[in-house]
């Protein structure tokens, strides 16, 4: 009988392991993606703060030449 029920614990442990096993997959695959969503927004926000800075440079050159 001994046998039996640590067979039984046995089983659920290995249960409640493949459980948690599933949600920690569910869960990298989550933030994964998050990772990989917020590597395309700064990706985005850096080429925009290129795009203004060249825009601000222009204008800057704009004001010199206004101004000579």
């Amino acid at each position: 009988m001994n046998y039996e029920l640590l067979s039984k614990l046995a089983l659920e442990e290995a249960e409640k392991s493949k459980n948690e096993t599933s949600i920690l997959k569910k869960r990298n695959e989550i933030l994964n993606h998050e990772v990989e969503r917020l590597e395309a927004l700064i990706t985005k926000i850096e080429k925009e703060k290129v795009i203004l800075k060249d825009e601000i440079t222009l204008m800057k050159d704009e004001i010199k030449l206004l101004k000579s």
